[in-house]
């Protein structure tokens, strides 16, 4: 049985609760009237899993009571983490997708493989699921996670087209990072980021089916689309994007031409993001979201269609043996059983049926 969380929340009069932590009382934070006072360090890792996989939590200063005010509340799909901390450490794992760090007051330093990110008061940060570690001051924030598919989707959605474009694939599983409080043309983008945040803890109170029915979730992935993808803001580069979209081809078009002509050589995703200069997450992304399947299973099809046709239509020198090796198998037997699950029918035979009705006509 899940062990579940133990908290003290706080009274009524959430200001007398932080007055126990006077240093606390000041800092801003738009869901302060609802936070919950965690006297359990370990209650408060578990608290923080519901946002972020957390592997370590460590006060800065150990020989002190523990305390932090903290909340995981739900916005439609998105679940959200709010908290006031004391000093902290504080290891994140690996997890797919984006995460969203908002500092609303004091410091909280990130580091990701040789990335480093300051949050502090109106910091907006979106960093990929690698995993960070991170230091804190008496720090107020939040975080929540996107889901990169969604992400994709809604960016998609908004500027009308039928497919996602291959740079965004590209960006999204390969980004370093973005802070878009940085970017003075963001600034709108981020305040009204903060302003649904508010408007959602404000509705918490009243009815949930009407804040799901607001879509405020939409609203936010409509807003983060918007600060990550320059052509959803910039109406000349979204032109480019879609001249092309239009002219028909791009480097994934192009990827599954270079495995067409290549079919009889060995072929691996090692590769293929050579090639594309795609990374393999983005290649496994891509290919399932336009041809349901991953890029291995699709070469593999690939060299059983071409092996099909060739025993359908075999030349005079033709052997199931030769037809496999030149449709990229290095083994008769692995061929044979991959063809014989696809095709439900075993190449020799169908070697020798062509042949027969070859001779009949």
């Amino acid at each position: 049985m899940k062990k579940s969380v133990s908290l003290t929340v706080a009274s009524a009069d959430v200001h007398q609760v932080f007055d126990a932590h006077q240093q606390a009382v000041d800092l801003a934070n738009p869901f302060k009237r609802r936070l919950g006072l965690v006297g359990d360090i370990n209650a408060s890792a578990e608290l923080f899993r519901r946002v972020l996989p957390v592997s370590r939590l460590k006060a800065m200063d150990p020989d002190r009571t523990w305390w932090h005010y903290g909340i995981a509340s739900r916005i439609g799909s998105i679940v959200l983490g709010t908290w006031i901390l004391p000093p902290v450490q504080i290891v994140v794992a690996e997890q797919y997708g984006l995460s969203v760090f908002l500092g609303y007051a004091g410091e909280q330093e990130i580091q990701q493989g040789s990335q480093h990110w300051s949050c502090c008061s109106n910091t907006c940060l979106i960093l990929p699921g690698k995993p960070l570690s991170i230091e804190t001051s008496l720090f107020s924030g939040l975080a929540f996670h996107l889901d990169t598919q969604h992400l994709l989707k809604t960016a998609t959605g908004m500027a009308g087209l039928s497919q996602t474009p291959d740079s965004w694939v590209k960006s999204v599983h390969e980004t370093p990072g973005w802070e878009p409080s940085r970017e003075p043309g963001l600034a709108t983008l981020q305040a009204m980021l903060r302003q649904v945040i508010a408007m959602a803890e404000l509705q918490a109170g009243s009815s949930q089916s009407l804040l799901e029915r607001l879509q405020l979730d939409d609203l936010i992935y409509r807003l983060l689309a918007a600060m990550i993808f320059p052509e959803l803001r910039e109406e000349s580069s979204f032109e480019r994007l879609i001249h092309r979209i239009e002219a028909g081809r791009d480097s994934f078009d192009e990827l599954l031409d270079f495995i067409k002509s290549n079919l009889a050589e060995p072929l691996n995703l090692t590769q293929l993001e050579m090639q594309s200069h795609y990374s393999r997450r983005a290649l496994q992304y891509t290919f399932r979201e336009r041809l349901g399947c991953t890029p291995l299973q699709w070469i593999r099809n690939q060299r059983l269609d071409v092996a099909r046709r060739k025993l359908q239509n075999p030349s005079p020198g033709d052997s199931v043996a030769s037809i496999s090796s030149d449709c990229g198998y290095r083994t008769q037997s692995l061929f044979s059983v991959d063809f014989q699950q696809r095709f439900h029918i075993r190449p020799s035979q169908l070697l020798r049926e062509a042949r027969a009705s070859s001779r009949a006509r």
